[in-house]
C-alpha cells in the first residue's frame, strides 16, 4: 500500500507523484517486481510541455487517457525513481496501445 492507502502501483497507471514538485507520471517498471518489499518505481514523467512530442520517442497523450486537465507528453528522457511513499494519487490506468508506445520509446532512447 502507498502512504495514502493505495494500492501498489502497477505498469501503465497514471499518478501524482512528488519528484521534484509534484507531477503526473505514468509507472513503466514491470508489475513482475512489484511486492510491498520494493520501495521505489521507476516512473516516465508527463508534461504539458507539447513541442517535447517531437522529440524521438516521445509519445502525446490525450486527457482523456490520462484524466489530467491538459494533453501532455510522456517524456521517455527523463525515467525516474520515485519512492513508494511518494506516490500521491491515482489517475488512471493508460490503454494498452499508449503504454505499448511510451515502451517503444524507452527502447528508442535506452537502445535496448
Amino acid at each position: 500500500m502507498t502512504t495514502t492507502g493505495d494500492a501498489l502501483p502497477r505498469r501503465g497507471e497514471v499518478w501524482w507523484v512528488r519528484v521534484d514538485k509534484r507531477r503526473p507520471a505514468v509507472v513503466v517498471q514491470t508489475d513482475k517486481v512489484r511486492e510491498p518489499r520494493v520501495r521505489s518505481f521507476l516512473v516516465v514523467p508527463l508534461t504539458s510541455r507539447l513541442h517535447l512530442e517531437g522529440l524521438p520517442g516521445n509519445v502525446r497523450l490525450d486527457r482523456r487517457d490520462t484524466h489530467l486537465v491538459k494533453t501532455s507528453v510522456a517524456n521517455v528522457y527523463d525515467v525516474q525513481k520515485v519512492l513508494r511513499a511518494d506516490f500521491i494519487e491515482r489517475l488512471n490506468a493508460l490503454p494498452g496501445d499508449r503504454l505499448s508506445a511510451i515502451a517503444d520509446g524507452l527502447r528508442l532512447v535506452l537502445d535496448l
